[in-house]
């Protein structure tokens, strides 16, 4: 393994144990590291405590204008996103994948019910247009500091107040009958938001499946290329749907069309505060003509932690930063002075991010300690310490849904992004943390029982390292493996050398 690598690389670590209410080691605890998604760590336990497990998002279709006669709504229609990141209803409720008993999901099975609703009330024919309307969250689809070559992949989805299937399409590359025939695509949910160029060319059995995808910034153009084998049962890649509204509202109108409601206008997107619909409207004030709620918020955290969902995080952030921040105890860094004002209560990442930033001061970790530019942990700015994670590890078990936030958390061995880790070792069914992977970068960091039944809080970092995956899971068990294996208690002489380490 490479020993010489690992030694080049930066480590930070920091392991407490709640019985004995003290650290027993750390190394580079106080130093920056790039966290990746162990940022989700952070978005999750601030939505737990601020808008509460059993907090719902909420989807509606509303009008301005009145229902006739002859079911004819004389204006537009809304169709009005709450942030709700699973609308598509095929992530929720989480359970571990398995391939032959989980059925197919269909995303526009809530489209067809808020459809159904939309019919229900009498309409027919609308005489507007069908619009989009993104304006809970702010106009601002990404991140600021996103890498360009992030945003064509489905973990790189756009970030909008309507959400369907994460955001992405599945792409299925498929050999086509008899070696040199073009390779077959599919784009699922069917739809013409992207034109396919098809570069793609079949090669004999046993042959090597290789593809490549592009497509540049801000175009509608996918071009697949690459040889694909005759016995390849074909490939799955998710992509990102640039602008999601506009996909959303093909769907949808199909949807309306389904149930007899035909819109004679166009489809639009809108982006700015949401206008106020009520359920008791009359027909010269706006009305509630259909609406989803969606599963209580702690589902949707156990989804962001056991699989590590980008978009899904991210939305949540842009949830916070619909709020006011709170009252924080410990004042915040100074902002340098060309730095813009904070936003507030905006739905935007920076406002989130302010309400996160007051919500960790309150709970009484360090500012200095974290500084987080996104919710999920795909910006390659982001800076935590090992500290700083414990102590947010720490703080959370003093709240009411710390079991819910611990079990949102993957189990070594059984479900989520450490399905595959320890297996076959002492590790099985003892570690439950949240991962974070970028390159050179992983990390590591939640609960760890040892052999003597004892439970350790700890974070794990590594970063600017050039190993192979394989290799740094393998170091990364072997040191969870020595944690489970510590004796229930210390000895002075153990003592003394942990106060050393740190």
């Amino acid at each position: 393994m490479g020993q010489d690598a690992a030694a080049q690389a930066f480590w930070g670590l920091e392991v407490y144990a709640p019985a004995r209410g003290r650290t027993l080691y750390t190394r580079n605890a106080r130093h920056y590291f790039l966290p990746a998604s162990l940022t989700k760590l952070f978005t999750t336990a601030a939505a737990l405590d601020l808008l509460g497990p059993d907090y719902r998002f909420r989807t509606f279709v509303g009008a301005r204008a009145r229902i006739d006669r002859a079911g004819r709504l004389l204006g537009n229609l809304f169709f009005v996103g709450g942030g709700d990141p699973d609308l598509g209803g095929c992530s929720l409720p989480y359970t571990p994948e398995d391939e032959e008993e989980e059925p197919a999901c269909d995303p526009t099975e809530i489209l067809d019910r808020l459809a159904a609703q939309v019919a229900a009330r009498g309409v027919q024919t609308v005489t507007g247009n069908l619009v989009i309307d993104q304006r809970f969250f702010a106009a601002e689809p990404y991140p600021p500091d996103w890498a360009v070559g992030d945003l064509v992949w489905g973990y790189g989805a756009p970030v909008r107040a309507l959400a369907l299937a994460d955001n992405a399409l599945t792409l299925v590359v498929e050999p086509g009958e008899r070696p040199n025939d073009p390779g077959r695509l599919t784009l699922e949910p069917l739809t013409h938001f992207y034109r396919l160029e098809n570069r793609t060319w079949t090669v004999s059995r046993g042959g090597e499946t290789l593809l490549w995808v592009r497509r540049d910034p801000g175009s509608r153009v996918l071009e697949i290329s690459g040889p694909v084998a005759l016995n390849h049962k074909g490939r799955e890649i998710k992509l990102a749907v640039e602008e999601p509204g506009e996909w959303i509202g093909e769907l949808f109108r199909a949807a309306l069309a389904r149930q007899g409601v035909h819109v004679l206008g166009r489809t639009e997107v809108r982006f700015a505060p949401s206008p106020p619909f009520t359920s008791t409207g009359t027909a010269v004030v706006p009305v509630l003509l259909a609406e989803h709620l969606s599963l209580p918020l702690v589902a949707e955290v156990t989804l962001i932690n056991k699989v590590s969902q980008n978009l899904h995080a991210e939305m949540l952030l842009r949830h916070l930063g619909q709020r006011e921040p709170p009252q924080a105890a410990l004042p915040e860094r100074p902002r340098r002075p060309y730095q813009p004002p904070p936003r507030r209560a905006d739905g935007s990442t920076e406002a989130g991010l302010e309400v996160l930033r007051a919500w960790l001061a309150n709970a009484g970790i360090d500012p200095a300690d974290v500084s987080l530019t996104d919710g999920s942990g795909l910006s390659r700015r982001n800076l935590v310490t090992p500290q700083a994670v414990v102590a947010l590890l720490r703080t959370s078990e003093s709240r009411p849904w710390a079991p819910l936030l611990r079990s949102s958390l993957p189990l070594a061995g059984v479900d989520g992004t450490l399905e595959a880790w320890g297996q076959n070792s002492t590790l099985r069914g003892r570690v439950r943390a949240k991962s974070g992977s970028l390159g050179h970068t992983r990390a590591l960091a939640g609960y760890l029982q040892t052999r003597a039944g004892e439970t350790l809080l700890f974070a794990l970092f590594l970063n600017h390292h050039t190993l192979e995956d394989a290799e740094v899971q393998l170091l990364f068990e072997r040191i969870c493996e020595t944690l489970v294996t510590l004796p229930a208690n210390q000895t002075k002489s153990e003592d003394r050398n942990a106060k050393r380490a740190r």
